[in-house]
């Protein structure tokens, strides 16, 4: 290796010696510009929405369409779930940042979520139930009965009754 080359490589190891950058990376969170270098700081400045979470089933049984969501770690007061014409919207905060904590790694995101499904019958309002076990959420939604609806109606033949 010729002697540029060395030079470039010690004046590059150099800036990650100071004790600056160790303070920013590792240290006290007590400015902006520490924050701006830790995980915390990250953390906070990438929360973001996400569509395609929670991962969902959607299927039908004896009247009534079932969801599933999984959403492990949350509560039910992390969820709020609606249903606006034919869209069932989940939405809710993933939190797994901890405050006061000096993390080593962070792989967990923070994350704001809403899922939309569309609902492809129309549904009673009045019967929806939800519940949540395990990190699923459950979400039954009764089917409407249209009163309207014409039912065929067998007719005997008198010689035959």
């Amino acid at each position: 290796m010729d002697m540029e080359k060395w030079k470039e490589l010690i004046k590059l190891s150099a800036q990650y010696q100071t004790q600056d950058f160790w303070n920013g990376l590792i240290g006290p969170e007590s400015s902006d510009l520490n924050k701006k270098r830790s995980f915390a700081g990250l953390e906070q400045e990438k929360i973001s929405t996400f569509h395609h979470y929670p991962r969902c089933d959607m299927y039908m049984d004896g009247g009534r369409i079932f969801v599933e969501a999984e959403i492990p770690g949350l509560n039910r007061d992390d969820i709020k779930v609606s249903l606006l014409n034919d869209e069932l919207v989940i939405k809710g905060t993933c939190s797994s940042f901890r405050n006061n904590f000096q993390y080593f790694l962070k792989e967990r995101p923070s994350r704001i979520f809403e899922k939309r499904l569309t609902i492809p019958l129309p549904i009673n309002k009045r019967g929806i139930k939800t519940s949540l076990i395990n990190g699923i959420l459950y979400i039954i939604l009764p089917i409407e009965q249209d009163e309207n609806e014409k039912i065929p109606i067998l007719i005997k033949n008198e010689e035959n009754s």
